[in-house]
């Protein structure tokens, strides 16, 4: 009875920790959505209230001003590439490591998790002359590159705990029915780890999209640049236009919100999936 009644106490009060942090994490939230549909004039008068009318305009001229169709474009071309390709380095790599025989195995499994040493400011500058060098400089693919290279070690980390707990009996009987190593990747393994490989898309994709460090000392031009450099210059020019600077936040942080709202069951099965090892 006493240790039913601390776990209930315990619970409550992780609720009620949960719920503080909640809505100190939606409140800023709401004042941005709210002001988004807001005049000018009614912010700085007040900065939270009710609008007068339901009024779309500062989405619109946001959208225009700050070019944002081809800011999108931008981020889902990066965001997915960049999503596929870690995705398939870290399932082949941690798969050969984990279910095939190999004499260094440990070797790379701590050159993947070193990448997690490496700060992202140390690589800056000698990323950038090469990339200049090789005239790859503000363009595309110089950061489907970057990204790549810098979300591999975190994933690998998390879907190699996951390999270690599968089973081998499944890859034993695989091999003694005759299929390649393929076909067991393929038709066992991918279907085992779809959790896990959905998550890590999520997380390659949000970390592409909302990355700035590197996007700003990359891409120069207009046309190349990112969601997150949009709002970022749109800021600076909109000055004290605060309805459509709220507007362009909503607008850039809206595909994001949508993705995990539609995919957070897929989402939370693989972080489970990950985080259990055995």
């Amino acid at each position: 009875m006493k240790l039913s009644k601390k776990r209930k106490t315990v619970a409550t009060i992780g609720m009620i920790f949960a719920a503080v942090v909640s809505i100190i994490h939606i409140i800023p939230i709401i004042v941005v959505v709210i002001n988004s549909i807001r005049g000018n004039a009614q912010i700085e008068k007040q900065l939270i209230g009710i609008p007068d009318s339901f009024d779309l305009t500062n989405y619109a001229v946001a959208w225009e001003r700050g070019n944002y169709l081809q800011a999108y474009t931008n981020s889902l071309i990066i965001g997915v590439s960049t999503s596929i390709i870690v995705l398939t380095i870290v399932a082949l790599a941690v798969y050969g490591l984990t279910k095939l025989p190999c004499y260094f195995s440990k070797f790379f499994h701590n050159y993947f998790v070193a990448g997690l040493a490496i700060p992202s400011f140390a690589v800056i500058v000698p990323l950038f002359f090469a990339f200049t060098q090789m005239k790859i400089a503000n363009t595309l693919l110089c950061m489907i590159i970057i990204y790549s290279a810098t979300n591999i070690s975190f994933n690998f980390i998390f879907v190699y705990a996951f390999f270690q707990g599968m089973p081998k009996e499944l890859d034993e009987a695989a091999r003694i029915d005759g299929a390649t190593e393929l076909q067991n990747f393929i038709y066992n393994i991918v279907p085992l780890a779809k959790p896990i490989f959905t998550s890590v898309l999520l997380i390659v994709f949000v970390n592409t999209w909302n990355e700035f460090l590197f996007s700003n000392t990359f891409l120069q031009s207009d046309t190349v640049r990112t969601v997150s450099l949009k709002f970022y210059t749109f800021v600076g020019k909109m000055g004290a236009d605060y309805g459509y600077i709220y507007a362009a936040a909503i607008i850039s942080i809206l595909p994001i919100v949508l993705i995990f709202l539609i995919m957070q069951n897929s989402f939370v099965d693989g972080m489970t999936a990950g985080s259990v090892k055995g």
